[in-house]
């Protein structure tokens, strides 16, 4: 007892007077620093000293963790600050970290118990800002060689349980810009020159970063013990244009459309007349074959154009009716033709490219000219297309 009590005494002398007794803080890309300290106990030291070694050997060989070196002891720290050993508050723990300048820290201690033959260990995972996580392990007592491999089982297993709440880390990017970062929604960090570093758990998290007049949104996966980088490119915060419209009005189509209606309604007044036409023959050949001595008859082989007006009153009923005959067949070819030619014209407008529109007016200019005579009828249509 006197040997221990002179080692403790030396031992927080050393903590006092080497505040630097521990490597500071040193998370990397793939993972994060944890701290053991040596387990304290009061009637199982060799079983206390054996786990630490073992919870030691483990981390510096794990994936997800990397070990921040240190010899000092939980019953140390408590000592030299002045802290209750059993339970520790919250401000000793923080305290704790702040003395050997590490974030996370594991610490706990060994009792005998709950059986004979057997102990039970008590080991806490300090992360800062966070809840501790507790867990507690019974084993063998006569487990006293940090090299056994039931041991280092059993070490494994404890940090397996507290890899649990490992954390992982997210590195926000952001040109130079000052801002805010919120995760979740919820929890805020600032955004500092351009860059802001922030632990969460394992999982999925949204990240929106608002910087300026500029606001980006990401959902990022967290892996525990890992950094991840998310890289947010820097949008533009000057004055935002009206978005201004080079689309041009459609004339092609609105022409093609206007020509396609008159080419319909030339081709509804041609199918009249058609019809026109075939009464007023249907007509005159009624005539020419009545039996009725006031009817007018034509002169065997005579047409109605070669006697109406001269030998023939053109008032005459067979007359009248050639005469209607001429009229509906003249409108009848005038809005036929005229109106196909419209359709086709329309057609081109509305269904071909116009390229350069200065050129197509120049070429396309197109003149529809209608030749109508007594008994006959055309239509003139000059241009380029």
């Amino acid at each position: 007892m006197p040997r221990r009590w002179l080692a403790l005494v030396l031992t927080v002398l050393a903590v006092v007077l080497s505040p630097r007794g521990a490597r500071a803080d040193q998370s990397t890309a793939h993972s994060v620093s944890v701290a053991v300290l040596a387990l304290d106990s009061d009637d199982a030291e060799e079983q206390a000293d054996a786990l630490t070694g073992a919870l030691r050997s483990r981390i510096r060989a794990a994936q997800g963790w990397s070990l921040v070196e240190t010899s000092q002891s939980l019953g140390m720290l408590t000592a030299a600050l002045r802290c209750a050993t059993k339970p520790i508050s919250a401000e000793c723990e923080q305290r704790i970290a702040e003395q050997i300048k590490s974030e996370r820290y594991i610490f706990g201690y060994v009792t005998k118990g709950p059986q004979a033959g057997q102990v039970t260990a008590e080991i806490h995972l300090y992360q800062k800002s966070k809840p501790d996580t507790v867990i507690r392990e019974a084993y063998a007592d006569n487990l006293k060689d940090q090299n056994d491999d039931t041991l280092r089982k059993i070490a494994q297993r404890v940090l397996d349980r507290l890899g649990g709440s490992a954390v992982g880390t997210i590195i926000v990017r952001m040109g130079n810009e000052n801002g805010e970062v919120v995760i979740d929604g919820d929890k805020r960090v600032p955004l500092e020159n351009g860059t802001a570093r922030i632990e969460l758990s394992p999982g999925g998290h949204s990240v929106e970063v608002a910087a300026g007049r500029t606001t980006q949104k990401r959902n990022v996966l967290v892996t525990a013990g890992k950094e991840t980088v998310v890289d947010l490119a820097l949008a533009s915060t000057g004055p935002t244009e009206p978005v201004k419209s080079d689309k041009p009005f459609p004339t092609r189509k609105v022409v093609g459309g206007g020509l396609m209606l008159g080419g319909a309604a030339a081709g509804a007044i041609a199918v009249i007349s058609a019809l026109a036409y075939g009464d007023a023959l249907d007509k005159g050949e009624t005539i020419q074959a009545s039996t009725n001595p006031q009817d007018a008859k034509l002169p065997a082989g005579k047409k109605a154009d070669d006697v109406c007006g001269k030998s023939l009153a053109s008032n005459e009923a067979i007359c009248k009716a050639n005469a209607d005959a001429n009229s509906a067949s003249t409108v009848a070819w005038v809005t036929g033709i005229g109106g196909g030619v419209l359709l086709l014209a329309g057609a081109y407008f509305l269904f071909t490219d116009g390229g350069d529109q200065e050129k197509a007016a120049a070429k396309n200019k197109t003149r529809l000219v209608p030749s109508v005579g007594q008994s006959s009828g055309g239509l003139i249509l000059t241009g380029s297309f």
